[in-house]
Formats: structure tokens, C-alpha cells, sequence
């Protein structure tokens, strides 16, 4: 009997990505259909004129870097249940946060099948409590929308997004008990990204009084590289370490 090869998929990871893809497609076929759909019924079909104009193209070029960079980003993380994350969306704020968190806490590696069937089930389960809360805030609207018009509540909206990025990403960074190897200062890697965005940002704020949001996606991939490099650097010079993870000794599990 021959070796497997590492690089075949498992038929798990295979029935994903044949139903992703089939549900990606009908997912864009419904989503770009349905607005002619809507335009043709009332009668309010726009001209080519309408559509493609200065500011269509602004837009454009905020969100086309957004989808590559998100993309090449957060379909290593994800691995097959990256068809069920873009097609419900809320991705960054919601979905990739629940299906990090769950690998980490069943201790199972990305691009694993078992990583990935966490990761789908998270998203699955994410993405019908996102449904079910949404209903019942649209049914209890009447009742809570005064709570929102609250200053403290206001003033801790705005702390949400964050927050929560923040956690996630020291998450990430800081997890050492999960896989076969553990990267050690593996933040180091992304502080010459910090410090360039956060110049980038500093010389615009000076010289303009505007901001870098407009331009997020093309600075995400911009700096992939950029990290990518830095922390390759950092780890041929013995900053960065890669190490088999720790076992732990019997008599030390006994003694538990």
C-alpha cells in the first residue's frame, strides 16, 4: 500500500468544496438577478450611463481591493467553510471571529478536516443566530430603539468593532496551544505593518485632515507582503521561532 499524499483533501473537504462552489454560484446568480428582476417590474431600469460614472468607479475602488484582500486573507483561516462565509457575509466582524475562536477552543488546526468542519459548523451556527436575532429585533423595534438613542449606549457602540478586533487578533497572535508547531513572537512580524500604516495615517491626517479608510483595501494588500516578508526576516535572523509543540509528561498528566 502507497503513502497517502499529504496534499489530497479529505472527502469531507471534497463534498465542501463541490456544494461551495455550486452554492457560490447560485448565491450570485440570485444576487445579481434579483435587482433586474426588481428594476424590470417597476419599470426603473437604469442606463449604462447611470451605472458607470465617476462615482460608481470610486466605489469600485474601494471595494474590489476589499474582496481580494479578504479573499487571500481569510481563506487560509477558513479552508472549505470559506464558501458559507462569503456567501452569508458579515465576515469580519462576525463570522471569521466564531470560527477562530472555535478551533481554538476544540484545540483543532486551520485547513485540517477537522478544523474545517468546526469552522463550518461555527459558521452555520453563526449565521442562523444572526437570522434569528435580526427577526426578533425587527419584531421588538418599537420596544428597544429607545435603549440605542442612550448616550452610554452610543458611546459604547462605538468601542464594539475594535474591541472585538482587538481580542481577536492578540488571539491569534498570542495562541500557543493549538497544532503540531508554536510560533514564538510571532507578533513581532507585523510591527513594521503598524508602523507604516500608522505613518501613512499621521501624513495624511497632517497634510490633508483625512483619513486612510477610503484606501483599506489597497493598503490590506499592500501590506501582506510586507508582513509576510518581515516576519521571513525576522525568523532567518532567530527572532521568530518555529517549535514542535510541548508534550506534556505522563507522571505531569497523572498528577492532574
Amino acid at each position: 500500500m502507497g503513502k497517502k499524499n499529504n496534499n489530497e483533501i479529505d472527502s469531507f473537504q471534497a463534498w465542501c468544496h463541490r456544494w461551495g462552489r455550486v452554492g457560490t454560484v447560485i448565491a450570485l446568480a440570485y444576487m445579481i438577478a434579483l435587482p433586474f428582476i426588481v428594476l424590470g417590474v417597476y419599470g426603473c431600469m437604469p442606463t449604462l450611463g447611470m451605472v458607470f460614472n465617476v462615482a460608481t468607479f470610486g466605489i469600485l475602488l474601494i471595494y474590489i481591493p476589499v474582496g481580494f484582500s479578504e479573499a487571500i486573507t481569510y481563506t487560509p483561516i477558513l479552508g472549505s467553510a470559506s464558501y458559507l462565509t462569503f456567501i452569508t457575509g458579515n465576515i469580519m466582524n462576525l463570522k471569521v471571529p466564531c470560527a477562530v475562536n472555535a478551533m481554538n477552543l476544540t484545540k483543532k488546526e486551520p485547513n485540517t478536516p477537522a478544523g474545517e468542519a468546526i469552522a463550518s459548523v461555527a459558521v452555520a451556527v453563526c449565521s442562523i443566530m444572526t437570522i434569528i436575532v435580526l427577526a426578533l429585533a425587527a419584531l421588538l423595534s418599537a420596544w428597544i430603539s429607545p435603549v440605542f438613542e442612550l448616550p452610554a449606549v452610543k458611546t459604547a457602540s462605538g468601542y464594539l468593532i475594535p474591541a472585538l478586533f482587538g481580542s481577536l487578533t492578540l488571539g491569534l497572535f498570542a495562541s500557543t496551544n493549538t497544532g503540531k508547531k508554536v510560533v514564538k513572537n510571532g507578533i513581532m512580524g507585523v510591527i513594521p505593518v503598524i508602523v507604516i500604516v500608522a505613518l501613512l495615517a499621521l501624513v495624511v491626517r497632517i497634510s490633508s485632515g483625512g483619513s486612510l479608510f477610503g484606501a483599506v483595501g489597497f493598503i490590506i494588500i499592500i501590506m501582506l507582503p510586507i508582513a509576510i516578508l518581515s516576519s521571513w526576516i525576522m525568523w532567518k535572523k532567530g527572532l521568530i521561532k518555529v517549535v514542535d509543540t510541548e508534550k506534556k509528561s505522563p507522571d505531569s498528566t497523572a498528577r492532574k
